[in-house]
């Protein structure tokens, strides 16, 4: 594919990720799309993950270098966008790996469609295995449909990494340096200014999976939730006919702060009853909704009323899970985590 294609400026932030880095930008120089700019973000004083940057960008003239001091990963995606140039912009982490053709692919249907945002399908990558749908449809969607189905999660998410952007996108805008949910808040605002988006379920992103992403720390979903309603405030704004869809995803994502305070061991009746106290008053939107599933609607009242079932079911799930799922470890054992719980249990 020659350099007559719009250039595609990849920003990839890696930071104490030295175990992945080599294999994150082995897949990103072979993509079959060429015409990439590749610009890695680097805290300084990673050592390890410095050499291997090093090394890249000797051996491919396309990766720009900035060493920066590590401040973050919102601070980090802004010396990026800074130093981008491409026509497109696609974000991939330092601990994941992607497809070879997932660049060229993304560019060919937001060409095809005339699309803002092209997204794409992923993987999710354990050390024992890797899972995903290889079933392949493609849709296009305004911002209204777009919304929809995320706030109903039947496809894609808030995630930087499955999307290719046109730049105009971010000329306005930057992420929030000094919060931790910043992909969220911007993956919102960048999903509201798309006048197209095009979807493509094939999977070519492989997301690994640690026990210790920072996604999974009981504190980091509060702030999502935080962020959430902000969002749906937002998403309400622009579309008040999603006000059902609304009101389900905030149900179910405050759920999932009680699941997690749960199994991160910092449930407390009294600090989660305001979490509980909101799902209870939205049981009847949420048994009124056709769209919602059965299990969920059964969730949703085991959690309103008993709150003990609810906690002894998630865990019981999340150790079948685990028992089948082995994350890779890049720090915390959550797994002999669980296994301690239990003992005391």
């Amino acid at each position: 594919m020659g350099n007559s294609n719009p250039k595609i400026s990849v920003i990839i932030v890696a930071y104490k990720v030295e175990k992945f880095l080599a294999q994150c930008l082995t897949s990103v120089i072979q993509q079959t799309y060429e015409n990439l700019e590749i610009i890695l973000v680097l805290g300084i004083g990673d050592i390890a993950c410095e050499k291997i940057g090093d090394d890249f960008a000797r051996r491919d003239a396309r990766i720009i270098l900035l060493k920066k001091e590590p401040r973050g990963v919102a601070v980090a995606r802004n010396h990026g966008l800074g130093s981008a140039t491409g026509a497109y912009i696609g974000f991939v982490d330092g601990d994941d790996w992607v497809d070879a053709d997932m660049f060229e692919r993304m560019f060919n249907n937001s060409v095809r469609y005339d699309a803002d945002i092209s997204v794409i399908g992923k993987y999710e990558a354990y050390a024992n295995g890797i899972e995903g749908s290889t079933e392949h449809t493609e849709s296009v969607m305004n911002g209204y449909e777009a919304f929809k189905q995320l706030l109903y999660q039947r496809g894609f998410f808030l995630h930087l990494w499955d999307k290719l952007y046109k730049h105009t996108l971010f000329e306005t805008l930057r992420f929030p340096e000094g919060e931790r949910v910043e992909d969220r808040k911007v993956g919102y605002q960048l999903l509201g200014m798309a006048d197209k988006i095009v979807y493509d379920t094939a999977p070519k992103y492989y997301f690994r999976i640690s026990e210790d992403s920072g996604s999974r720390v009981a504190d980091n979903l509060i702030l999502s939730l935080k962020n959430d309603y902000e969002m749906c405030d937002y998403i309400l704004s622009k579309y008040p006919e999603l006000s059902k869809a609304v009101t389900y995803f905030l149900v179910y994502e405050n759920m999932s702060v009680i699941q997690n305070n749960i199994l991160f061991y910092a449930y407390s009746r009294k600090r989660d009853m305001e979490y509980i106290l909101y799902v209870r008053s939205h049981v009847k939107d949420i048994l009124d909704n056709r769209e919602i599933t059965r299990s969920i609607k059964i969730k949703t009242l085991l959690c309103a009323y008993y709150p003990w079932l609810f906690g002894k079911i998630t865990k019981e799930r999340r150790n079948r899970f685990l028992k089948k799922h082995q994350s890779y470890q890049t720090g915390t054992d959550w797994t002999k985590t669980f296994a301690q719980l239990e003992e005391r249990n």
